[in-house]
């Protein structure tokens, strides 16, 4: 069985959308209180205070990336053809905003020492700068692949 040159374009384009939603930072967690500000991943978080630490993200800061998925899948219909670009893009953009909207309130609640009971994270939008390069070259790459 040979694979076609548009289901290894696929590929390329899941593979490369699972590292960059895992491994990718998203955003920049904000510490208002006396903690360390870091740069955060899915799976990991870098700071100047913790050093680097693996999966913690994973358990504190779910809220944040869950729609990150939401984003994976959205990449993956748009490749087999069920999602429109329109759609693709608009997606990048809600899961990027995402942060953002949660992080407002969170700045407002504070516990009885003055310190945020919530993270606040600033989005990174690596993710929004993949989601438009898969939006507009996947079609040409698609096209090019049923000429040959």
């Amino acid at each position: 069985m040979t694979l076609k040159r548009k289901n290894l374009i696929i590929l390329f384009f899941i593979i490369i959308s699972i590292l960059i939603i895992l491994y990718a930072p998203y955003g920049y967690h904000i510490d208002l209180g006396p903690g360390p500000n870091s740069i955060v991943a899915m799976l990991w978080e870098d700071s100047s205070y913790y050093s680097f630490r693996y999966l913690v993200p994973f358990q504190y800061y779910a809220q944040f990336y869950i729609f990150r998925i939401v984003v994976l899948f959205a990449i993956i219909s748009f490749l087999i053809e069920k999602l429109s670009r329109k759609w693709l893009i608009i997606l990048g953009i809600i899961g990027e905003m995402i942060p953002i909207i949660l992080s407002i309130p969170a700045s407002l609640i504070l516990n009885s020492d003055g310190d945020n009971l919530f993270p606040i994270i600033v989005s990174i939008p690596l993710l929004l700068g993949f989601v438009i390069i898969v939006a507009f070259i996947y079609p040409i790459l698609y096209t090019e692949s049923k000429k040959s």
